[in-house]
């Protein structure tokens, strides 16, 4: 007898501040050399003094705090010709492009997070959110430096729906909403841009036997660009992007940890200025698995096509074989091995459209109790289709190649504190030149 339950997962995270992060002066840093270290120090004092962060009637209240130090050698995503392209570029400020903040290829950037969780069960629901604050500093282009807030809230019924998709259940629904800042190091659209985003999405699946199911799901994207370094790929300014994915999947439930489906799935887009590229949409038709393929592999991998239109008429479309897999190969207890290969199209908020190929096989090992590490290599493949309508700027290409290797390792150094540092390289390869990347870093983290 299958039995009904119904999930509702709300999440809703909350920005002050919409605009571009506030910018930090060079000179706040150099009076203020050991900031990271001291603010880190006084959230320790306060956990474990102000608050002892315990139960109450209330709820519970934890303190965080993260602090990172990441060194970049291409922090703009492009290489050292094309930098000083930019910088001499008597255009660049007509495409937004600020050339006096940009003061050097590479950097190290430091980072120090601390930020305040609350949790309230009642019954059958879970209230839980933060607040906090990123301070990130950028040491030689302190310009770029910024402060933004950070905060969530979530409500959560029937948390212990939480976890893995259950065939036994008849009916399941999920929602939620994100709304938030970033600022990234992009190296396809070949720039470091700042936005605000806000994503909404629902997905919901009926079981209607216990051998067939049906799923559906929608959600709606939304980033609105704020400021950008290089000026990215060409010659005009970064417009607001939406985006709407929804997709329906038919279910054939082979056992209690093995679905077959088959999925359609329909994405649009639309930038906000004017025609471009960047409105379309996508259609696409896929077969897959997903759950335990077997006692050691679990995960999910599909295939099918894929075809781009555009809004415009005069832009012809294309078509390609659609890729998707997250695969675990479990070796023992402490060894397993992954393996990800993805290919789809992707608008850019430059009204062009991307091909992207991506593949990554990684290792993954504990070596005790409290030290674990992962190795991976990696390969991507990005075409990229331009309006030929305008003239295309010297940094644009028709294709990049990007391959590379990483290492992580993470110890846990105590029930309230983890340390992990890494390294990995890449290789960029364009129509015109290549050129390596190399990121080397190490973080601290505490949750009291």
């Amino acid at each position: 007898m299958l039995r009904q339950v119904v999930k509702i997962q709300i999440k809703v995270y909350f920005m002050p501040v919409f605009n571009s992060p506030v910018k930090m002066p060079a000179r706040f840093f150099e009076v203020n050399k050991e900031l990271f270290l001291c603010l880190f120090c006084l959230s320790l004092v306060l956990a474990n003094n102000t608050f002892a962060l315990t139960e109450n009637v209330l709820g519970r209240f934890d303190l965080s705090a993260s602090l990172s130090a990441e060194y970049d050698s291409r922090v703009f995503g492009i290489s050292s010709q094309s930098l000083q392209a930019v910088k001499t570029d008597p255009t660049s400020r007509s495409r937004g492009v600020a050339p006096d903040e940009i003061e050097s290829e590479d950097d190290l950037i430091l980072k120090f997070t601390p930020a305040i969780h609350y949790t309230k069960k009642l019954r059958w629901f879970t209230f839980s959110g933060s607040a906090g604050v990123q301070i990130t500093q950028f040491v030689k282009n302190d310009k770029k430096s910024y402060i933004q807030p950070t905060s969530t809230f979530s409500i959560d019924f029937d948390e212990s729906l939480k976890k893995r998709i259950s065939n036994n259940a008849k009916i399941r629904f999920d929602m939620n909403f994100d709304l938030g800042q970033k600022v990234e190091t992009s190296v396809l659209e070949q720039d470091l841009v700042s936005y605000s985003y806000f994503l909404v999405a629902a997905n919901v699946r009926y079981n209607h036997s216990s051998k067939f199911g049906l799923g559906a799901g929608t959600s709606y994207t939304y980033r609105n660009y704020q400021d950008w370094a290089t000026g990215g790929q060409t010659p005009s300014a970064y417009n607001d992007l939406a985006t709407i994915p929804i997709y329906a999947r038919a279910f054939y439930i082979y056992s209690e940890k093995l679905d077959l489906f088959t999925e359609y799935n329909f994405s649009r887009s639309r930038g906000g200025g004017g025609s471009s590229l960047t409105d379309g949409a996508t259609h696409g038709v896929s077969f897959g698995a997903q759950g335990e393929l077997s006692p050691k592999l679990s995960g999910n991998a599909n295939i099918g096509y894929v075809q781009q239109v555009y809004d415009d008429a005069s832009f012809s479309g294309q078509s390609t074989l659609s890729l998707g897999s997250g695969l675990q190969w479990s070796l023992n207890r402490k060894t397993s091995v992954g393996f990800d290969l993805n290919r789809g199209f992707s608008p850019s908020a430059q009204g062009y459209t991307m091909l992207n190929t991506t593949g990554r096989f990684s290792l993954n090992h504990r070596f005790t109790d409290d030290v674990s590490g992962t190795a991976h290599i990696s390969y991507g493949t990005t075409d990229y289709t331009y309006d030929t309508s305008g003239a295309a700027s010297s940094t644009s290409s028709n294709s990049l190649d990007n391959i590379g290797f990483g290492t992580n390792v993470t110890k846990t150094l105590s029930k309230h504190f983890t340390t992990s540092g890494g390294y990995s390289f890449s290789h960029i390869a364009r129509d015109s030149e290549s050129y390596g990347r190399h990121l080397v870093r190490v973080d601290l983290n505490g949750r009291f």
